[in-house]
């Protein structure tokens, strides 16, 4: 029981760090909790008996984890529009006038 707790811990520990260092809360907070947890189950999956055993295995996990996570975020971001053919561009330059009110 004691080492799910360290475990919860190293999750919640990683993601606050996170999310106190990042400009975007909400996506830190995504990106810490979902990789965090995900790299300590997948430690806990490829060596239960050090998971359990070793208190700071949980922690490494944790981190790595959301580093990956991370890693695959910004990959993710950076290929989102490689594909995509380029935005047509506008003759006139009344692209930028927005008009309040109904449309009539």
């Amino acid at each position: 029981m004691t080492a799910v707790l360290n475990a919860l811990l190293a999750v919640a520990v990683v993601t606050a760090v996170l999310v106190a260092t990042s400009l975007d809360r909400r996506t830190a907070a995504l990106l810490g909790a979902g990789g965090s947890t995900v790299g300590s189950f997948l430690t806990w999956v490829v060596a239960p008996q050090a998971w359990t055993d070793v208190a700071i295995v949980p922690w490494i996990g944790a981190v790595a984890g959301t580093v990956a996570c991370i890693a695959l975020w910004s990959a993710t971001r950076l290929y989102a529009g490689l594909f995509e053919p380029p935005r047509a561009t506008h003759d006139d330059d009344t692209v930028a006038v927005r008009t309040v009110g109904a449309d009539r």
